[in-house]
């Protein structure tokens, strides 16, 4: 069976039925020129979405909104698109603010290297237990994806390194933050909320593990060679530190 790339937007966004996701999820497993496919438009859509994201955090919300008219332009009524892709969605955000702000993104300056642990928990506060949940990939498609994202930060990863008690494997991402690639590995305990694993190969220094709470939740950092490591979810900041000193000694 011939599987187009809209197949694989869908279930990128999660929005096959049961049946045809573990039909596709078959043949990506078996195919792996359709599986680089598959990263392949999984990685547009997560960097546009990064890019989205940086660039609507620093944005000056309030000079924009007062160069806008103060009545709502009337727009035509159109029907819903069903299966929408979200990188369409994305990108027309994308393009709606750049044209509002343009001559300001230019002066942007650069933001401390450390921030990319921000955005992380960013992201993992807008996750929730629906998020990750349907996803169980076979053990073949679980290698894949780690061995894929782990290529991208230098870093090699298998099943065996990033398995956590208690947690279920769900997917694994290259995103990029600032240019640096950003593996994001998610896991979800019995109930569905997630942990992520994210690392980020940017040259940092070598740092000891920390714990801190970012956005509410309990994060734990660390960096070796080169690349830097976090490690985040809504669980008891114990058990995150646990997640982190297990993954510590074997990545």
């Amino acid at each position: 069976m011939t599987v187009d790339d809209a197949q694989l937007v869908a279930l990128i966004d999660d929005e096959l039925d049961e049946e045809a996701k573990v039909r596709l999820l078959a043949q990506l497993a078996a195919d792996e020129g359709l599986r680089q496919r598959y990263e392949e438009l999984r990685e547009a859509g997560a960097q546009m979405a990064s890019s989205f994201d940086a660039l609507l955090k620093a944005a000056p919300l309030s000079r924009l909104s007062a160069a806008l008219p103060s009545e709502p332009l009337a727009r035509p009524a159109s029907p819903a698109r069903p299966g929408i892709a979200r990188r369409e969605l994305v990108a027309g955000f994308v393009l709606g603010l750049l044209a509002a702000g343009a001559a300001w993104i230019a002066l942007t300056v650069a933001r401390p290297a450390n921030d990319w642990r921000s955005a992380v928990a960013q992201y993992t506060n807008l996750y929730t237990n629906a998020t990750f949940a349907p996803l169980n990939p076979d053990a073949a498609l679980e290698a894949q994806e780690l061995a894929a994202v782990g290529a991208r930060v230098g870093a090699k990863l298998t099943p065996e390194d990033v398995a956590l008690p208690g947690l279920r494997f769900t997917v694994a991402s290259t995103l990029a933050f600032d240019g640096w690639p950003l593996a994001a590995i998610a896991f979800v305990d019995p109930n569905g909320s997630p942990v992520l694993l994210c690392i980020i190969a940017n040259g940092g220094a070598d740092s000891a593990l920390r714990l801190e709470t970012r956005e509410g939740l309990p994060l734990a950092s660390w960096s070796r060679d080169g690349r830097g490591y976090v490690v985040i979810g809504r669980q008891p900041e114990q058990r995150i530190a646990e997640f982190a000193r297990l993954l510590e000694q074997r990545i």
